[in-house]
């Protein structure tokens, strides 16, 4: 498979605070108008200023995606609708306005607080975000997938060791730079010494062709099958040909969240001869039976406890990490801890406060590079 590279840029790829084109457009036409979003980073909180004269109720959603946690705003004597929310904890929180019953996506608040964090944006070393096109044997399609390479990587001679990086549900290539910011957070561990030098790769999880001009997926195509096929026999070579990569299993490594930590642990523990480390965010976790039990587990997972000393001395890192919210999520993780405790399978279990959001995968992200290749 030959990657036919389309665009190199550097850095400055994470979301807008402020909202989107698309979204401007529609709410124009429907008689709302963002006015202000704005974080304050001197008390965390996140301020909400939307015109619209028509509206007879106005709410707003910050950082879910339950239209039952949607606060209500009130409007002023100029009939501009207000609303404040916090304390918030430093970050970048997803909003959205539903006014009279529709739901308006409005792009992100960006809370800071007295240091920066490992998403926001300093002057340090950057590395490049490489975009991908590639025709898909395994699917027969046009297909995508963004690398990360770190800074310093094209004036120099030296491999380095590999994260295989996937999306959730609904997501695509681009999740995790544009929402994740990856490229950021790896800058900023990579220059204060927290993480190892490393490449990142994003593929595209759903088994269908990549967004472009004309193309929209469904995001409905989960052939985990298909897609294991893609990664192990198509991507990873031609990515292994065409960047400084070590080729071994101890510098290779796989991770995702949600749909993808689900990707990362089958694909991941299937394949112990060429990933040493595997992390999962929030993954959901695919049974043939309709429930997550420790016998549709061992099923699923067989020659993994099957050899339990053989799995053991292979992993480098096994880590897994679920929202503190997350009851369903954090009940069949500790299913799946338990079997691993009690074959004796090394790992690490984390609970991070928050939700199914990417308030927690960003933090699980830092976490883990901090980890690997050590």
């Amino acid at each position: 498979m030959k990657l036919i590279r389309l665009a190199a840029v550097a850095m400055g790829l994470f979301v807008a605070i402020q909202a989107s084109v698309a979204t401007a457009v529609e709410q124009s036409r429907t008689g709302a108008r963002i006015v202000e979003i704005n974080g304050d980073h001197k008390n965390g909180t996140a301020t909400f200023r939307i015109d619209a004269p028509q509206a007879r109720d106005v709410r707003v959603m910050l950082n879910t995606m339950a239209q039952s946690d949607a606060k209500p705003m009130w409007r002023d004597a100029d009939g501009i609708w207000n609303g404040s929310l916090g304390p918030l904890v430093p970050d970048y929180y997803p909003v959205a306005f539903i006014t009279d019953g529709m739901i308006r996506t409005a792009g992100y608040v960006h809370v800071t607080g007295p240091k920066p964090e490992a998403w926001d944006p300093r002057p340090v070393p950057h590395g490049t975000i490489h975009q991908h096109w590639y025709d898909s044997k395994t699917l027969g399609m046009l297909r995508g997938v963004w690398v990360y390479t770190p800074p310093g990587y094209e004036a120099g001679t030296a491999s380095y060791p590999v994260l295989y990086l996937l999306h959730g549900s609904g997501g695509d290539e681009t999740s995790w730079v544009k929402d994740g910011l990856t490229n950021i957070i790896l800058d900023n561990l990579i220059a204060d010494e927290a993480a190892r030098p490393m490449i990142v790769v994003m593929p595209f999880g759903h088994t269908e062709p990549s967004p472009r001009a004309g193309v929209v997926p469904s995001y409905a195509g989960r052939d985990t099958a298909a897609f294991t096929r893609e990664l192990t026999t198509e991507i990873m070579p031609a990515i292994e040909t065409t960047y400084r990569i070590t080729r071994r299993a101890d510098a290779r490594a796989i991770a995702g969240f949600s749909m993808g930590g689900n990707h990362a642990r089958l694909i991941g523990l299937g394949r112990l001869d060429v990933f040493h480390s595997v992390a999962t965010f929030s993954g959901t976790i695919s049974v043939r039976q309709r429930q997550v039990t420790a016998e549709a587990i061992q099923e699923a997972y067989g020659p993994v406890f099957d050899d339990a000393e053989a799995t053991d001395a292979a992993l480098r890192l096994l880590w897994l990490a679920v929202g503190s919210e997350e009851t369903r999520l954090l009940t069949q993780h500790k299913i799946f801890t338990d079997l691993l405790d009690e074959h004796h399978i090394k790992h690490t279990f984390i609970v991070e406060p928050g939700g199914h959001t990417w308030y927690v995968w960003r933090r699980n992200l830092r976490d883990l590079a901090a980890l690997l290749f050590r």
